[in-house]
């Protein structure tokens, strides 16, 4: 199987906990297809840690929020020596919102309830590594990473002295600040969509599941009325 094949990418995207089953799942309908070879490579498939499908899965809901991360770890590469300290830090704050958004993410498909510092903190490296090379972006933007990254790679951004920054003109920094004003309500309205579509589907649950117990009751209810007429008959 081929890395970054449709079928590998597909069984990278599932739940830390649904891999073991998924891998079976494929490799069978594969077999049915008559790919043999292909399907014993997919059986053959060792389960990449929690933190790595986590964070994969993360990327497929989110993605959006991969593509912004990767986007500005490729712009931080090159302004990294530019000599423009202010848009450096755009892009290290850009980079960290959107990062912050998919670690929040994987935590949730990692632990129903509160995840340990620990875990947080490899949850962030892995993040940070996977941005650190352009083969390793393209990975997690199509949520297919197959193991954890060490953020050595990137963290040679953070070691680079930045150039002292001249006073700026007002006119300046009040165009910064509109320009920051935007961002942050562009974030904040794409995170009211996405928390509103995930609102949506929840109360979709909620509504069939209703309908499903007033079904049930409805019909358990006959049954015992049947029942009594039995018992007085």
């Amino acid at each position: 199987m081929a890395a970054g094949s449709k079928e590998t990418e597909r069984l990278l995207a599932v739940p830390p906990a649904a891999f073991v089953d998924e891998r079976k799942k494929l490799a069978r309908e594969l077999r049915d297809e008559g790919r043999g070879e292909e399907a014993k490579a997919v059986a053959a498939m060792k389960k990449p840690p929690p933190v790595v499908l986590a964070v994969n899965r993360a990327a497929r809901d989110r993605p959006q929020a991969a593509k912004d991360a990767a986007g500005a770890a490729e712009r931080l590469a090159r302004a990294q020596l530019s000599g423009k300290p202010d848009h450096y830090r755009e892009l290290v704050a850009e980079m960290g919102t959107a990062s912050n958004l998919l670690g929040e993410v994987a935590l949730a498909n990692l632990s129903k309830g509160t995840a340990s510092e620990a875990m947080r903190r490899r949850v962030s490296d892995h993040i940070r590594g996977a941005l650190s090379s352009k083969d390793t972006r393209d990975l997690l933007v199509r949520g297919a990473l197959v193991e954890e990254v060490e953020t050595s790679g990137f963290d040679a951004f953070g070691g680079v002295p930045l150039p002292r920054a001249k006073p700026k003109p007002k006119q300046d920094s009040e165009r910064d600040a509109r320009r920051e004003a935007k961002a942050r309500q562009k974030q904040l309205q794409t995170d009211i969509r996405d928390l509103r579509r995930e609102l949506s589907d929840a109360e979709q649950s909620v509504s069939r599941a209703t309908l499903a117990r007033d079904t049930l009751a409805a019909r358990l209810e006959e049954l015992e009325t049947q029942l009594d007429d039995l018992k007085t008959a």
